[in-house]
């Protein structure tokens, strides 16, 4: 008699029954871990964090609301939220083309500036209007976005771009939407003087690196360059967030458009 010997009909559908079991529990576990493997816009978006003059950096993962996003922001970097003036993309610089203002993209990181220094300046209205671009960060602070070319604000050389608008004259300003404070400037009449309490943002150690002035050339800079399918965060105008991918052509169709609606004092 042979050493081997063949095993039962039934004894080999167990076997068999087992190796399927095996099989079926392997392939279980290959499903279940391709499944988990998401991509960027299928699970919490993450983005670093730090203070533009400098520190630590921190992660913060999707926010609901811009509200939201602030509140994050306070609460990892350990600062007032009240102090946040605005933030800009993927540089520390107090550059405006790269303001968080409609489109934050999977991984982009996210410089906070906080307020610096106060000082009152004054200035003559000499013409109709004074030369600003003004917004706001959608949580009670305005600030200088532009200054237009050889206007009475670039003239007089005490307005900077990034400068908080906290007062004019007596009337504060604090929690005033971007149009209000440019209406406030169109009432003044040409020939007054007017008192502006400004904060600037505050600088690191390499500020003077980076003056604060009207730049002269419109070039955009390389982080301003998206590209298509990547995962986004679009903060509507009022306030809440919208998950999506970055589509180039939409994107600077829609720059124009917000471009034409910016709010000058004039």
């Amino acid at each position: 008699m042979p050493w081997f010997s063949f095993k039962s009909a039934s004894t080999k559908a167990k076997l068999q029954d087992g190796a399927n079991q095996g099989n079926s529990s392997t392939n279980e576990s290959v499903k279940k871990k391709t499944v988990s493997r998401k991509n960027p816009k299928e699970q919490d978006l993450q983005f670093y964090t730090q203070l533009a003059h400098g520190g630590g950096t921190k992660r913060i993962n999707t926010f609901l609301s811009l509200k939201d996003l602030y509140t994050k922001l306070s609460a990892e970097l350990e600062i007032d939220i009240k102090t946040i003036m605005f933030c800009t993309l993927n540089t520390p610089k107090i550059d405006m083309k790269n303001l968080l203002c409609g489109l934050v993209v999977y991984n982009d990181f996210i410089f906070v500036h906080v307020q610096g220094q106060s000082r009152k300046v004054n200035i003559k209205k000499e013409e109709k209007s004074i030369g600003i671009t003004i917004t706001d960060n959608g949580m009670g602070c305005c600030f200088v976005k532009r200054i237009r070319p050889g206007s009475v604000a670039e003239r007089s050389g005490k307005i900077n771009i990034g400068d908080q608008l906290v007062k004019i004259g007596d009337t504060s300003l604090i929690g005033a939407r971007h149009y209000t404070v440019a209406n406030k400037l169109k009432e003044l009449p040409v020939g007054s003087n007017m008192e502006f309490l400004l904060i600037e943002p505050r600088q690191g150690f390499d500020s003077n690196l980076c003056p604060r002035r009207q730049p002269t050339s419109d070039n955009t800079s390389s982080s301003n360059t998206l590209e298509d399918g990547k995962a986004t965060v679009r903060i509507k105008r009022d306030g809440t967030v919208q998950e999506g991918v970055t589509c180039s052509w939409l994107e600077k169709a829609k720059e124009k458009v917000d471009d034409q609606l910016e709010v000058f004092d004039s």
